[in-house]
């Protein structure tokens, strides 16, 4: 030995071993290790112990293929060197690879939140260059008839759509990277809170995705141009005139198609999950099939079209009714949309997709929000959960890390008496609302005559003070009842109890009948069944006790002063709620003033911060809001660029209808009502077609939540705030763009356009 060393605090990370153990090694410089001894004293070698210390704040995405395969690394290099048993403890490899798991689950999901704004983006880019291109249809022809070929007009469209794409691929990825920062401020579907930015940065990756953006955006736009190349002008017009009604019904069976794949995938997808859990498969084990989250795009999609398809009769039957009646403005409406039908399909399907498919973004964001959240209080029971020092008897023996000495004869056991704390502190502090006294206990013995089980869970509480503090939601419970009906049932009667369906079923009991109740150490009494109950505040009755036997959780709900009179007084948890708008951190500093003893607390609004925070919530409800403000600001581009050149390819109608005396007045009416019957039209249509796709396809989030975990069932949430939001901007948008039209309208000399002389 040539000196002396002294650790630092155990809390250092540095020493990763206890102090005790380090009379039992010897440390050596790792040069001298390699060198020396394993080359010249191999034989005295007993047990090698290695320890490497990471940097978790510097792990990255791109470091944990490394990480994961660091073992199998070690094995090989050591090997090379020596052969030898091998043990490794490696911590961080759980949370590496539940990271992994999450990573695939987590993009899967994303992706399949923005294939729908992905789609809309598509639609538009083609309904849009299909406008446009049909406007420029005589400068093609007069290319084509000047001797240029079709690859020559359709590369002048390309050399501008690639300048165009070009600039978006530079701008585009930097206003991608503020809209990311704003991800992290949501806190459900279109609601933001102050929190830190997340750190996001641009990558490779990044301007890859933009990169095949721009490509797919080109070929979108290129598709109009590429089939309008090398036509003429009175080719185009033969065109359409002529009805391909070949192609018409083949539009008709894919759209069919598309509504019934959809509807097929769901109803085999539910009929799957069944099978699944009735041979109780681990949510965890279930594949997640990433076409789930596409089927909501193509039910809304395929829905849409097929009501499309048969809106135009509609119309046509309304137009006939009152053929004679109808005033000027919907005569000339009814008759335009209902010979043009084809002219308005691209922009009401675009408003249907963007409409829907908010309106079911808003209610799968409110649905997973507060399922589970729902979750984490049901789960806890109430706000808080406390449990104070109770002194008894018998006093605790420390407990060392190691305890190396001979094992003591078994002692005779002692019954257990315990002193109740005071439980009024607790009552009498100042941010606490409401407290209960609750006493829950396991390995419960229910007898029944000759049948009997040992499995059950007690819970014993004070009726009215358990009904103000715990947690419940009402719709748990069957029929027209309130929850406090179960309260009022079993505080009329001290042996009055409840008891779970699973108790009911395993012992052949019903209501009215007796039963004995005990636990190891307790005394027995009898109990009298006044009602059985399906859920209960923190019971799961999904939850299995014993994976051999099957054993499913069972529960008995009973009168607290009647169990510690009877069967013996043990310790108990307070549930409290704190009044509304409190300081957890003033809460606590009160407790600790009041000279509480708190052996442990489980507080609820921690657990929804964290849930809030996490990468789930965060990712679903940013993706969503941000799809689905991009998608409106789409629509509403679209909206404008839609109806302003079908306003100027309409201009000679206008301009006639003014010449036959027809108002100013009229022509704006005209306007409005072909807003109404096509755009309002399609917005009452995507309402209606995301409710339903909410009702059938929200549901199969709950395969991401843990199926057979979520207590209470998990169920579809429509908030009106938040319809009432997206019904404001779709209002907005129609009222905005409608007022711009008839400025737009205004503005053009239609008494000069009879003079133009060419339809």
């Amino acid at each position: 030995p040539v000196g002396v060393f002294q650790i630092k605090p155990e809390s250092d990370a540095y020493w990763s071993l206890i102090p005790d153990t380090l009379s039992q090694d010897f440390i050596t410089h790792e040069d001298y290790f390699r060198n020396e001894i394993i080359d010249k004293y191999d034989e005295l070698l007993g047990i090698g112990r290695f320890n490497a210390l990471f940097d978790y704040y510097e792990i990255t995405e791109a470091h944990i293929p490394e990480l994961l395969s660091l073992t199998e690394k070690y094995e090989s290099q050591i090997e090379n060197v020596k052969w030898t048993d091998l043990s490794f403890d490696f911590p961080m490899i759980d949370i590496l690879e539940s990271y992994e798991q999450k990573h695939r689950q987590m993009t899967a999901m994303l992706w399949s939140l923005n294939v729908p704004v992905l789609i809309m983006l598509a639609i538009y880019l083609y309904m849009i260059s299909r406008l446009i291109v049909n406007r420029q249809l005589n400068e093609i022809a007069i290319f084509s008839s000047r001797g240029a070929s079709k690859l020559k007009i359709w590369l002048i469209y390309l050399m501008e759509v690639s300048i165009l794409g070009l600039i978006a691929f530079l701008i585009g990825p930097l206003m991608g990277l503020q809209l990311g920062k704003v991800l992290g401020a949501t806190n459900g579907f279109m609601e933001f809170i102050q929190r830190s930015a997340l750190p996001v940065k641009l990558s490779g990756k990044a301007y890859f995705y933009g990169f095949l953006t721009v490509i797919a955006s080109i070929a979108m736009v290129m598709a109009p141009v590429f089939k309008a190349a090398g036509k003429s002008i009175v080719d185009h017009k033969q065109q359409v005139v002529r009805s391909n009604s070949k192609t018409q019904w083949i539009f008709i069976i894919f759209e069919i198609a598309l509504l019934g794949f959809a509807i097929y995938e769901l109803f085999t997808f539910n009929k799957r999950q069944e099978e699944l859990l009735a041979f109780n498969v681990e949510s965890a084990d279930l594949m997640i099939d990433p076409i789930l989250f596409f089927l909501p795009a193509l039910f809304t999609i395929g829905l849409g079209l097929v009501i499309l398809r048969i809106y135009p009769w509609v119309l046509k039957g309304i137009f006939k009714l009152g053929e004679k009646r109808w005033p000027f403005p919907l005569y000339s409406t009814f008759l335009q949309i209902s010979r043009s039908a084809k002219q308005y399909n691209f922009l009401m399907i675009f408003l249907v997709m963007t409409i829907g498919m908010g309106v079911f973004s808003a209610s799968a964001a409110r649905t997973i929000n507060v399922n589970l959240e729902d979750q984490l209080y049901y789960q806890n029971g109430a706000e808080i959960r406390l449990e104070q020092y109770w002194p008894s008897n018998i006093s605790p023996k420390p407990i060392g890390p190691y305890d190396y000495g001979e094992p003591e004869e078994e002692e005779e056991e002692e019954e257990i008496v315990y002193r109740e704390p005071s439980y009024e502190p607790i009552t009498k502090l100042k941010e606490v609302e409401t407290t209960a006294k609750v006493f829950e206990r396991e390995e419960l013995r229910i007898e029944a005559g000759k049948r009997s089980i040992d499995y059950a869970q007690l819970m014993a509480i004070e009726t009215k003070d358990f009904g103000e503090t715990a947690w419940f939601k009402n719709s748990l419970v069957p029929g027209n009842y309130h929850w406090y009906h179960y309260l009022n049932l079993i505080a009329e009667e001290p042996r009055a109890v409840l008891v779970s369906e699973q108790v009911a079923k395993a012992l052949s009991v019903e209501k009215g009948d007796i039963i004995t109740l005990s636990w190891p150490g307790s005394n027995s009494d009898e109990f009298i069944i006044y009602d059985t109950i399906k859920y209960w505040p923190t019971f799961n009755p999904l939850a299995k006790i014993d994976e051999e036997e099957e054993q499913i959780g069972a529960l008995v709900v009973a009168n607290l002063p009647y169990i510690q009179a009877n069967l013996g007084l043990e310790p108990y948890e307070v549930w409290l709620n704190l009044e509304s708008g409190s300081v957890r951190e003033d809460f606590y500093e009160d407790i600790e003033a009041s000279d509480i003893q708190v052996t442990q607390m489980d507080d609820v609004l921690p657990q929804v911060t964290k849930l809030k925070n996490s990468a789930l919530l965060l990712g679903v409800n940013g993706a969503m809001t941000m799809g689905f403000f991009i998608s409106l600001f789409i629509s509403f581009i679209g909206f404008l660029l839609y109806w302003i050149l079908t306003i100027k390819s309409r201009t000679l109608q206008y301009g006639i209808y003014r010449a036959m005396g027809i108002s100013m007045v009229d022509i704006t009416g005209i306007m409005i009502w072909e807003q109404i019957f096509t755009s309002g039209i399609a917005c009452v249509f995507g309402i209606l077609i995301g409710g339903l796709t909410s009702y059938l396809y929200v549901p199969l989030f709950k395969i991401s939540l843990g199926i057979d975990q979520l207590m209470p069932p998990f169920v579809v949430i429509s908030d009106v705030s938040d319809e009432a939001k997206i019904y404001i901007f779709v209002a907005a948008i129609l009222v905005l763009g409608s007022a711009i039209l008839i400025g737009f309208i205004r503005k053009i000399k239609i008494d000069q356009a009879i003079k133009l002389g060419e339809d």
